[in-house]
């Protein structure tokens, strides 16, 4: 019985398959690895195999969390044995990477296979198909490189998160027949006069593609599962990709209160056969600028946020699991987040989360503070940057900007090049600049000539006026935007290079965030930030222990007392009374905020227990900002203890 148990693991873990196309091999696990301080593998025959030195270590992961390289710099080789099915003889093998920082090149028996070089946060896919042996053991050798690089972003040691080198995320195999699906987009459109959608699915191959292909469409909402559209079709091949257009009906917005999501399945026919399939997830939304204000589906919103710092964890480094992420993405939106942003390009697992949460993001390439100008070399990596995340995170519909880059004294030229570039790889979504002296640059800030205006407004502390001067300073921030919002995409206190601790902290929190709600176009702020962070700029701790104190958590996420003043700073309700009427009824009232956040409730339901513990449940009619609520609570627990819940079940507000 444990010879047949064994049999069955093996065959299910993808080692060695027989099946049809398409397939999906994990290759996550255990991999030999070694260092290579003297970059000398090529020479020693590394790319054939690790030497008896090599020892055992989990992918995804990073070798900056091991003890003795938690600072280690340059270059280590990873090597993975797997077993090809007899049948791959006829198949096309594509090996996926989520992440390999920064550089890597990939050997497969023994032969260079292909290379990934100044982008480690971004997925890249070889076809390996050539260099294996089918029916026989294969092996896969990576070379990768964390040093410190002018042509890598981020550039040098111009970044403040940690430099973890490895392959990070994880490692698969997908095996199809001739035509092999390389990216599904969907563009959805909304009428919001009917609520009725459609939505333009555009389909790439690799390799070269014929002049047409037979493929087809399963539409479905995702938690349903109700089938919305299935339709087969010839579609001819247009300036390398296969666009069909999925008729027009009835649909659900993504809001973040109402994070539906609709799941696209389309698969490739030849002969036919199957030949590929891949599905993808996306929603119904719109985010746009009208005068001064935001607009979330064409209704104006002012937003809450906070940023979190990946690879913080020391258990974990830039090697989070879904089951960590799916932890910080809950907290977020526990504490009344709906808004964020990245300051350099994430694993699909957070988007995925994120969608399903309903957290709006901004995702950045990692272009930080440093060069002011970008070299011939450096504009063709921010490109890479940019064509990747946005090739690969298009259909998500938490995304609602890019950015180009964060504090960076960047040239007009520069910014406007990446732009325009970014823009004419998706025109649907907004480009920010991120800026932190928008208050003394104004007309001249870099932030003014993206699409959404952003300020890291840091007045007090590492701006070096004084937190006093920061209400003189709007009116002329006001008359620089063009009559546009501005963002808020950072404030926070950093330890110790600003002391007063948490008490301090609270303050200032306070005090910004008060500032912020008395400018009706600010349009939100994304606090900074989550969590105590490591990085390699850290000022405490050494090692994988090194960090900056940043947070109103530390860095394993044990909450600080200014992570629950931000979460009621952040909740869209204020309980304005709650008086005992008898002894067994209690009149509460409440009020939706109209400052930050602002948004309109809909779905909303308070909850309570009566004496003898049963649950009760009052629906709330949908509330503007502004909008007043009364409630009589009935055979109410003596504490008159109640919640306000978000459709998504969150409590936002409790007594």
């Amino acid at each position: 019985m444990r010879r047949f148990l064994f049999s069955l693991v093996f065959i299910l873990s993808g080692l060695s398959l027989y099946s049809q196309s398409p397939q999906d091999v994990s290759l996550n696990g255990t991999w030999s690895f070694i260092t290579d301080k003297d970059a000398v593998g090529l020479q020693s025959g590394y790319p054939g195999g690790l030497p008896p030195a090599a020892i055992q270590v989990p992918v995804p992961g990073t070798w900056n969390i091991l003890a003795g390289l938690e600072d280690y710099q340059g270059t280590a080789w990873y090597h993975k044995k797997f077993v090809a099915g007899k049948d791959w003889a006829t198949k096309r093998v594509l090996l996926h990477f989520g992440a390999v920082y920064h550089d890597a090149v990939v050997f497969v028996n023994g032969k260079k296979a292909g290379e990934h070089l100044n982008a480690g946060y971004t997925r890249f896919t070889l076809e390996i198909s050539a260099f294996l042996k089918p029916g026989a053991s294969n092996d896969i050798v990576v070379s990768v490189s964390n040093q410190l690089s002018a042509v890598n972003l981020p550039y040098m040691a111009s970044f403040d998160w940690p430099n973890d080198g490895g392959i990070t995320r994880d490692v698969s195999l997908h095996i199809t027949d001739a035509l092999a699906i390389s990216q599904v987009r969907v563009t959805p459109s909304v009428d919001f006069r009917d609520s009725t959608g459609a939505a333009t699915v555009s389909v790439a191959l690799f390799g070269a593609a014929p002049d047409a292909a037979d493929l087809s469409f399963v539409l479905k909402e995702k938690k349903s599962g109700k089938v919305l559209f299935d339709g087969k079709k010839s579609v001819v091949n247009k300036d390398h990709t296969f666009t069909f257009d999925i008729p027009k009906g009835k649909v659900t917005p993504w809001h973040f209160d109402h994070p539906f999501l609709y799941e696209l399945t389309v698969t490739a026919h030849a002969k036919g056969k199957v030949s590929d399939r891949k599905t993808v997830r996306f929603g119904y939304r719109t985010v746009e600028i009208k005068g001064n204000q935001l607009l979330l589906n064409k209704e104006p919103v002012r937003l809450p946020g906070i940023e979190y710092m990946p690879g913080s964890n020391p258990q974990y480094g830039a090697a989070e699991p879904r089951e960590y992420i799916d932890t910080v993405v809950r907290l977020m939106k526990r504490m009344n987040i709906v808004i964020t942003r990245f300051h350099w390009q994430q694993d699909e697992a957070w988007l995925d989360l994120m969608d399903e949460a309903g957290i709006l993001v901004q995702e950045e390439i990692p272009w930080w503070q440093a060069p002011a100008k970008l070299t011939p070399a450096l504009m063709t990596t921010a490109q890479q940057h940019l064509n990747e995340m946005i090739r690969a995170h298009y259909n998500h519909p938490c995304i609602f900007a890019w950015g180009i880059n964060n504090e960076v004294r960047s040239t007009q030229a520069d910014n406007q090049a990446l732009k325009t570039f970014a823009h004419n790889l998706d025109n649907t979504r907004m480009v920010t600049v991120i800026g932190n002296h928008l208050d003394t640059n104004l007309e001249k800030d870099p932030s003014l000539m993206a699409d959404l205006p952003t300020w890291n407004e840091y007045v007090g502390t590492w701006n070096k006026a004084k937190r006093e001067d920061l209400p003189g300073k709007f009116n002329n921030i006001e008359k620089v935007l063009d009559n546009r919002p501005l963002l808020i995409t950072e404030h926070g206190l950093c330890e110790p290079a600003f002391t007063g601790g948490d008490a301090r902290r609270a303050d200032d929190m306070l005090y910004h965030i008060n500032e912020w709600r008395k400018q009706p176009f600010i349009a939100g702020f994304i606090y900074f930030c989550l969590n105590d962070y490591r990085t390699q700029m850290g000022e405490e701790g050494i090692g994988k222990f090194r960090i900056r104190r940043h947070g109103v958590a530390d860095a394993s996420l044990q909450p600080k007392a200014t992570l629950s003043i931000l979460q009621q700073l952040c909740s869209p309700v204020d309980i304005t009374k709650v008086v005992k009427n008898s002894e067994t009824a209690a009149d509460i009232a409440i009020m939706v905020k109209h400052t930050i956040p602002s948004y309109t409730l809909r779905g909303y339901v308070l909850e309570y227990r009566t004496k003898a513990g049963d649950m009760q449940k009052i629906p709330l009619a949908d509330l503007k900002p502004g909008d007043t609520a009364a409630f009589q609570l009935k055979d109410v627990n003596v504490r008159y203890a109640f919640e306000i819940k978000r459709p998504t079940g969150e409590v936002v507000v409790a007594y």
